[in-house]
């Protein structure tokens, strides 16, 4: 999986444990995988692909995905990374008290980054600080004396948080919009086109809204600058009704479980072959064609 990763206390392990009997097992008849490497490819079984990233499936190499994307089939679930962090949907269901929330505001906005790949995003930082110092408590572009140790309590202090995605893609919802709900700091979001139908329209800034930067500042200026229509906003509950939609609620992500482990026998997959000299070929750093050639010879 990814850097960190606990194998056995996790987001899946969890909710599998709830539900299922489940035993981890050198020879698998399941294997949970990631994007990360190709160790996966040495395993003969079925395979489920979580991605955290903004990848597309290849279901050649696995059976059953967990992503982003927008897919509809019996072997893909759309499952946002926000819905696997810390914390749950549910967190964002806590009636708010405005007043307390408005008392913490120290910050005009907010933004926290660990790397420079993203130029739409340093933009936007460079362009809105024209305006108010946007403070910085990432690695990247940092102008508060060091990078913060608690982010969510930073995000507090802040009225807004710039939530810009790495890059803008259809369904690549990531943490970043979650975390600032989290943190009651109205996100000013870019990154899915379709992230109103994720979470509620009224409670967040939807940079893909506006025609140009120009008028999203001028708009980000008048909530700033105008209180009651600031708290009109703040007081939005992230999700539509104030309830967490039913796609994603765990019940959704149970049953696709449910689905794979009932429907699916061990995997007999017709590339083994070809994977087994691509895992090699990844542990050996080998060129594959040679690898094919040390195989032909010794047959």
């Amino acid at each position: 999986m990814w850097s960190g990763f606990d194998v056995q206390n996790n987001y899946f392990t969890i909710h599998l444990r709830r539900n299922f009997n489940i035993e981890f097992d050198p020879k698998p008849d399941f294997l949970i995988h990631s994007v990360y490497g190709k160790n996966f490819l040495k395993y003969n079984c079925c395979r489920i692909c979580i991605s955290g990233e903004n990848i597309r499936p290849d279901f050649k190499r696995s059976d059953f995905h967990i992503g982003f994307d927008y897919i509809d089939s019996p072997t893909y679930l759309r499952w946002p990374l926000f819905l696997m962090g810390r914390f749950m949907p549910e967190y964002l269901l806590n009636k708010k008290d405005i007043d307390k929330i408005m008392a913490e505001k120290k910050r005009f906005c907010s933004f926290v980054v660990s790397n420079g790949d993203a130029k739409k995003r340093i933009d936007f930082f460079l362009k809105l600080s024209d305006y108010k110092k946007v403070d910085s408590g990432g690695r990247f572009l940092n102008n508060i004396g060091g990078p913060v140790n608690d982010k969510l309590d930073f995000l507090k202090q802040s009225k807004f948080n710039i939530a810009f995605e790495n890059v803008s893609f259809l369904g690549y919802t990531t943490e970043k919009i979650f975390d600032a709900f989290l943190a009651n700091s109205i996100p000013i979001y870019w990154g899915n086109p379709r992230v109103s139908e994720d979470f509620n329209a009224r409670a967040f800034i939807n940079v893909h809204n506006f025609e140009s930067t120009e008028a999203l500042i001028r708009y980000i200026q008048y909530l700033d600058e105008n209180t009651e229509a600031y708290k009109l906003m703040l007081e939005e509950s992230p999700f539509l009704g104030n309830e967490i939609p039913s796609k994603f609620r765990v019940e959704k992500f149970i049953a696709f479980f449910n689905h794979i482990f009932c429907t699916t026998g061990k995997r007999k997959f017709i590339n083994c072959f070809k994977d087994r000299i691509e895992y090699l070929a990844y542990k050996t750093h080998t060129k594959i064609s040679e690898l094919k050639q040390w195989v032909e010879h010794r047959k």
